[in-house]
């Protein structure tokens, strides 16, 4: 049971990064952003419900921060 509550959030926040993705190939700058900050505040719920392994935590995290990384010049 506890492999599928974690391979769902994992696909919860996955859905959350194809949004993220999508508005940043659309130059759609503010949802990005706010699709962004929905995914990490997500991510950390995720994480202190015990959804989300530690592994599973840091590669989505990692993820995150990529993105986090490709949007540094972005202000909204």
């Amino acid at each position: 049971m506890f492999n599928n509550k974690s391979k769902s959030a994992r696909k919860e926040v996955e859905a959350i990064f194809n949004e993220i993705q999508i508005n940043l190939e659309n130059n759609y700058k503010d949802l990005a952003i706010g699709a962004r900050k929905n995914a990490e505040k997500r991510l950390d719920e995720l994480r202190a419900d015990g959804s989300l392994s530690d592994k599973d935590y840091a590669k989505l995290k990692a993820t995150l921060d990529d993105y986090t990384k490709r949007m540094e010049g972005y202000h909204h």
